[in-house]
């Protein structure tokens, strides 16, 4: 009996080996867009015999009719193909790869958020509030009082300098008179926005650094009370008259003709 088992098996590797022999070696080429492919990966599924492409994508594998050969790469498509009579005729088989595509699923894009924002989905604090009050802190229920001396020229600094005085020194009337500054700040502002740099430079012949004190000292022509009234032809008239008696006119024209001498 044990000498049949032996028969037995003997045989069938005898029979496996004749089937192994009688393969042929097929050599072939795997590409990618006519571009040769290396480290792909050939096995014969039939006999579980692979391979390796190598630099130039060349592969070499022993196949007999009807073997199924299998191709695989990380990048890349598998592919399997079945050996014909075409191919054994041959001895040769190229491959054409296809690359693989891995589509993504659907996300939406949400605006970046700062990194000072808390996450109400992951911090959510539910402890005593704690501010200078519960922790007893000094002066924690003091109210700063509104600094009403401290004020903002918008229009470089056209001001009354009278009234800029009377404000600094009188206690009482400080708030009023502030007011009152800041008020004929826009106006003059507005004047000089109406008639333009341009105006002043080329008919009044005042220097542009010069315009706004130069609008301060037709304050008391009362050149804010016309403007408001509309009578803008009433106000070019006091700034013509008062460009020719401006004292910082005169000395620049000094200087000028100083230099000249």
């Amino acid at each position: 009996m044990r000498n049949c088992i032996l028969f037995i098996l003997l045989i069938t590797f005898i029979s496996k080996t004749y089937t192994q022999s009688n393969r042929l070696e097929i050599a072939g080429i795997v590409s990618l867009d006519s571009l040769p492919i290396k480290d792909v990966h050939i096995i014969n599924l039939n006999t579980n015999i692979g391979t390796i492409s190598n630099d130039l994508g060349e592969f070499i594998i022993p196949v007999k009719l009807g073997d199924s050969l299998s191709f695989s790469h990380i990048n890349l498509k598998n592919s399997v193909i079945n050996i014909t009579k075409k191919d054994l005729k041959s001895l040769k088989i190229d491959i054409n790869l296809t690359q693989q595509i891995v589509s993504l699923e659907e996300f939406t894009l949400e605006k970046p958020r700062s990194i000072f924002e808390q996450d109400k989905d992951i911090f959510v604090y539910k402890g005593p509030v704690i501010n200078a009050a519960t922790l007893n802190l000094p002066y924690a229920n003091t109210v700063a009082k509104e600094d009403k001396a401290i004020f903002k020229f918008s229009s470089g600094g056209v001001v009354n300098l009278d009234n800029l005085i009377n404000a600094l020194n009188g206690n009482n009337r400080s708030a009023k008179l502030l007011k009152k500054i800041q008020l004929e700040d826009s106006r003059l502002s507005k004047i000089r926005k109406y008639f333009s740099d341009d105006f002043f430079i080329t008919d009044l012949q005042i220097k542009e650094e010069q315009i706004n004190p130069f609008l301060n000292y037709c304050i008391q022509q009362n050149i804010i009370y016309h403007f408001n009234k509309k009578e803008n032809l009433k106000v070019m008239a006091i700034l013509l008259k008062q460009s020719k008696s401006f004292p910082l006119k005169e000395a620049s024209d000094i200087k000028v003709t100083l230099k000249k001498d």
